[in-house]
């Protein structure tokens, strides 16, 4: 098969030398068009900008000169990029002026080269990516995912945009608009990818807590905190409760994680909570248990830990060990420490292993797993129990719940 002929632009470029405003909407798309695509670049984008200045009335050649600067200053190696941002970002810009969205245009392609170009930076600046999606008008973006040659599908080019724009929001301190933006993306039929949606809920909490809506905040986070492990919710839920005064709320979190997670170094700082709340109660025991097992770990790990008590007696102790014996002494002292109530047994089903407490003053049971007994019991219905009480997700009914954790059988 032939090769395609390269057209012979001597008529053009003649007509051009003489005359450029001779030139109709066709002849100039095609004589830039060509030149484009004959790898002419620099000579495509003088005619380009002679069309701008002298035949304002033409604008079919627009979008071919948008892809010869974007070839020659925008699609290069990020180090060329470096060494000349300004000239960079003034190609952008006026590819920006003159090209719009749609089909065929160069925009797009610019704008999201810039954005993975900004995106690598360390640290990012969020300021500059936002101005650069603000170039893209987002409810116009394609919607559907991107799938390559293999098969394999990628978020769509919405998705993206609303995933980075609400992140960005964010970080420059612009919260109500990230709120309303993570509103839209949250509202909008798309199918999201990885952990996007997530993210998107994320910021979307982090900006309410910015804007002291507290409460939604807490509700979104404690939706996230069983569906999202990017983020350590525990932390963020254990501060916020400080935040608004609601100590016994942060401390009943923070001992159900620590009932939850075990003995784990990746923990150690919720151990030194818990060592600090024991040390202001007057809990002398606890607090010099988990002094000397916090001192094994960090050592073990390399660090060093002041400990103002004499724990010379546990020097033959595992950190292990200590922590059982810190673990029971707390357990068996939570009435120090968070607030604990009474309730009847009225409902179990010993094969999903979940029931209801009774509540006097409510007309719905308060809802619990046998997993959030502390000790391995037999649960009996009837049976009279002590428990703390945790705010929760309920899935099924997609709101805010609560339930019955760290529970004793009393009788």
């Amino acid at each position: 098969m032939d090769e395609k002929k390269v057209k012979d632009l001597t008529a053009y470029n003649d007509r051009f030398d003489e005359d450029p405003t001779s030139f109709n909407d066709f002849q100039a798309s095609d004589y830039v068009k060509e030149l484009k695509n004959q790898g002419k670049e620099d000579k495509a984008i003088e005619v380009g900008r002679t069309f701008l200045e002298q035949c304002p009335e033409l604008s079919g050649y627009i979008n071919y000169y948008g892809y010869a600067l974007y070839n020659r200053y925008i699609n290069i190696d990020d180090e060329k990029i470096a060494e000349n941002e300004k000239l960079f970002y003034d190609i952008l810009e006026e590819i920006a002026s003159h090209c719009r969205q749609e089909r065929y245009s160069p925009l797009e392609a610019a704008i999201n080269k810039a954005i993975k170009y900004e995106s690598k930076k360390n640290p990012v600046d969020y300021k500059k990516l936002s101005d650069l999606l603000d170039y893209l008008d987002a409810p116009t973006l394609e919607d559907a995912p991107f799938v390559n040659k293999e098969g394999k599908e990628f978020e769509s080019k919405k998705e993206k945009w609303y995933r980075m724009k609400v992140r960005a929001l964010y970080e420059i301190g612009n919260y109500s608009e990230c709120l309303k933006q993570a509103q839209i993306a949250i509202g909008l039929p798309l199918k999201w990818h990885y952990n996007n949606l997530n993210w998107v809920q994320y910021y979307k909490a982090c900006a309410l807590v910015k804007l002291g809506r507290y409460e939604e905040a807490e509700n979104v986070f404690i939706a996230l905190k069983d569906k999202f492990r990017a983020v350590d919710f525990s932390e963020i839920l254990y501060d916020l409760y400080l935040h608004t005064g609601r100590e016994n709320v942060a401390y009943t979190q923070l001992f159900y994680d620590f009932f939850l997670n075990g003995f784990d170094y990746r923990f150690v700082s919720n151990y030194k909570k818990i060592a600090e709340l024991a040390k202001e109660k007057g809990e002398e025991r606890a607090y010099t248990y988990a002094s000397a097992m916090i001192k094994k770990l960090e050592e073990e790990h390399g660090n060093t830990y002041d400990v103002d008590v004499d724990v010379s007696e546990y020097d033959a102790n595992s950190a292990s060990y200590l922590f059982d014996q810190f673990y029971n002494e707390i357990m068996r002292h939570l009435d120090k420490y968070i607030e604990r109530h009474e309730g009847r047994i009225v409902y179990y089903n010993e094969n999903k292993q979940f029931g209801s407490i009774g509540l006097p003053t409510e007309e719905d049971n308060l809802f619990f797993r046998q997993a959030d007994y502390i000790y391995d019991e037999e649960v009996v219905r009837g049976d009279t129990v002590e428990y703390s009480v945790i705010k929760t997700f309920d899935k099924k009914k997609q709101a805010p719940s609560s339930k019955a954790i760290l529970i004793i059988t009393i009788f």
